[in-house]
C-alpha cells in the first residue's frame, strides 16, 4: 500500500471573513504533519494541497474548478478520477484529514480498512433511514466515489445540497453517496469534541480515541479551546 495523507490550506477572503474566529496558518499544517508522523507507522507521504509554499512540507497545487467562495468544496478535487496525476501514480490509498483534528493515538487501523472508501459517520445525526457523513476524516482508494467530483456543479449544486444535511461539503457527500457506505464511528476511536451533545467529548479523552475533530468555529490551538479540552496539550504539537 502506498499511502498519501492529505490536508488542505488555501486563501479565501470570503471564508476568512465569516465568524470563525481564526485563520489556518502554516503552523497548523506543521502540527498535523508532526501528529501524523508520531501516530502512523504505515509508510506514508504527507501532502498539503495548497496555493502556498510551506517550509518542510510536500505541497501540491489546488484545482479551483469546483471552488465556491466561503466553502470547502474545493477539497472535492481529491475525488477526481485522475487524482493519481496529482498525488502520484503509485498511490493506492488516501487519508484526508482536516487541519482542525487532533491525533491522540495510533491510526494504523484507520488507514488499513479494506473497503474502497470509508467515511466518518456524524455521531450527532443517528438517522436510521440515511447516513450523515462528516468530512473531517476520509479514507479511500484513488478514484473511489468520483461522482462527488464529476456530479458537483459549483453554481447549481450548492442550491440544493444543504437543505437536508447542512454543512455544505458534508451535505453534498451525505446527499450523493449510497446509504450503505462503510463508516468510522467511536468504536474506531474517532470522535467530535463538544457541540455534539452527549456524543461529543469534553474534558476527558476516551481511552480508545485516536482522532478528535473540532466542528464549528473552533480549532485546537486556541487557548480557550484547550481550556475546555485540556488533553489537547498532550497531543497537539
Amino acid at each position: 500500500m502506498t499511502l498519501v495523507v492529505a490536508t488542505y490550506l488555501w486563501s479565501d477572503p470570503a471564508r476568512d471573513s465569516q465568524r470563525r474566529g481564526y485563520t489556518f496558518r502554516h503552523e497548523h499544517v506543521h502540527v498535523l504533519r508532526n501528529m501524523v508522523s508520531r501516530n502512523l507507522t504505515v509508510p506514508n507521504r504527507f501532502v498539503c494541497v495548497t496555493d502556498d509554499k510551506i517550509d518542510g512540507v510536500d505541497c501540491v497545487p489546488l484545482d479551483w474548478r469546483k471552488h465556491v467562495p466561503g466553502t470547502v468544496f474545493i477539497r472535492l478535487m481529491q475525488h477526481r478520477p485522475d487524482i493519481k496525476d496529482v498525488f502520484g501514480q503509485d498511490v493506492t490509498r488516501i487519508l484526508s484529514l482536516d487541519l482542525d483534528v487532533v491525533i491522540t493515538g495510533n491510526i494504523d487501523h484507520i488507514v488499513s480498512r479494506p473497503e474502497s472508501a470509508v467515511w466518518w459517520r456524524n455521531p450527532n445525526h443517528p438517522k436510521p433511514e440515511r447516513e450523515f457523513f462528516q468530512s473531517s476524516v476520509q479514507c479511500f482508494e484513488p478514484g473511489a466515489r468520483s461522482c462527488l467530483w464529476s456530479d458537483f456543479d459549483p453554481k447549481e449544486t450548492p442550491k440544493f445540497c444543504n437543505w437536508r444535511f447542512g454543512g455544505k461539503e458534508q451535505a453534498w457527500i451525505s446527499e450523493r453517496l449510497e446509504w450503505n457506505e462503510a463508516t468510522f464511528t467511536a468504536a474506531d476511536g474517532i470522535y467530535g469534541a463538544g457541540r455534539l451533545g452527549s456524543k461529543g467529548i469534553g474534558s476527558e479523552l476516551p481511552e480508545n480515541a485516536c482522532i478528535v475533530s473540532f466542528p464549528g468555529a473552533r480549532e485546537p490551538s486556541q487557548p480557550e479551546t484547550q481550556q475546555i479540552h485540556p488533553w489537547i496539550r498532550n497531543w497537539y504539537y
